[in-house]
């Protein structure tokens, strides 16, 4: 039983994985390309004005938008270089993590059933919401700057004005190699992540493990208004991100397929906390507040999610299924 649970994963594993390279590599490979063009910086000095929203210096619009479009380290290597204070870094960070990798999981959410726009719609309202709380917390706690105020101490020149050329600022010796290092490092992050995920997965379905954690979290799982069977991919992708949540959502679903409104619930709080314990680390280096990154994160994925469960989401009055429940 052991031997055959350990197969059937590595198969599963494999077989999720060949998925999510038919979405992931285009995207990463035009991204790659985008980055060598003035794209970026046009489209940052467009945006630029809506920093004061958050209490934000103009120049902070580079790293959001590159976040928008890749990960949290292309985040902390775009913040390289400006003058950010904690409270700052930590408003960057928030933004970002509520609202990157748009491209990638975008496609990725379309894969599993939820409407691309209202993903991208909620994420936007996601980000700036956060934006705004975090703002407000680093103006009380952090030094920081209240929505609305120019921050001390920078010229206010932002973003440096852009004539997008749309010609590449490398030849094919340098961008070629990026792409193809770009795409090797992707796809070695997913296997490593996803075959000892897998075989977890397949290991706790067997010995019936997914069951008696549900029934521990009960209290979580009535909070947030899922199922038992929504327990596993949420805290799945809250530990190590959609693209991975994703993946145990269609793998759980071959089985036990989730009804359309715990699907629902599990995007809304994976997309507003995912890769908790990663992203929090990697960005506190780069100096965020560590407190707001992980609690006021996880606080605020907890309310939206609540929320939702008892308001828009919330079933029909005397409805026992969720399977016909249109999102």
């Amino acid at each position: 039983m052991f031997l055959q649970a350990v197969k059937d994963g590595i198969f599963k594993a494999l077989r999720t994985a060949l998925m999510l390279f038919r979405i992931m590599i285009p995207i990463s490979l035009g991204i790659t390309l985008l980055r060598h063009t003035d794209f970026f910086m046009w489209l940052a000095e467009k945006i630029e004005p809506a920093m004061r929203i958050f209490g934000l210096p103009g120049e902070a619009v580079v790293p959001i938008v590159v976040g928008a479009f890749s990960d949290e380290y292309a985040v902390v290597a775009a913040m390289n270089g400006f003058p950010f204070d904690m409270a700052q870094i930590t408003i960057i960070a928030m933004i970002t993590l509520a609202f990157h990798a748009l491209p990638i999981e975008t496609v990725i959410s379309r894969k599993i059933g939820m409407p691309a726009f209202r993903i991208g719609v909620f994420r936007l309202g996601l980000a700036i919401f956060t934006g705004i709380v975090v703002a407000l917390l680093g103006a009380a706690f952090l030094g920081g700057n209240m929505p609305g105020q120019t921050p001390v101490g920078f010229d206010g020149i932002g973003v440096p004005a852009v004539q997008s050329t749309g010609i590449f600022d490398a030849g094919p010796e340098v961008i070629l190699p990026q792409m193809g290092l770009g795409v090797v490092r992707m796809i070695l992050i997913v296997l490593r992540v996803l075959i000892p995920l897998m075989v977890g997965i397949e290991l706790m379905m067997v010995y019936n493990i997914i069951e008696a954690m549900a029934e521990k979290m009960g209290f979580f799982r009535r909070l947030l208004g899922i199922g038992k069977d929504a327990l596993l991919p949420l805290l799945i992708g809250l530990l190590l991100g959609v693209t991975f949540g994703a993946g145990a959502i269609m793998e759980l679903s071959r089985e036990r397929p989730l009804p359309k409104r715990d699907l629902a619930l599990v995007a809304v709080f994976i997309f507003a906390c995912h890769g908790l314990i990663e992203g929090a680390y990697l960005l506190t280096l780069a100096g965020g507040n560590l407190f707001i990154l992980i609690f006021v994160r996880l606080g605020i994925a907890v309310g939206v999610t609540a929320a939702a469960a008892h308001t828009v989401l919330r079933p029909k009055s005397g409805q026992k299924s969720y399977k016909n429940l249109q999102i």
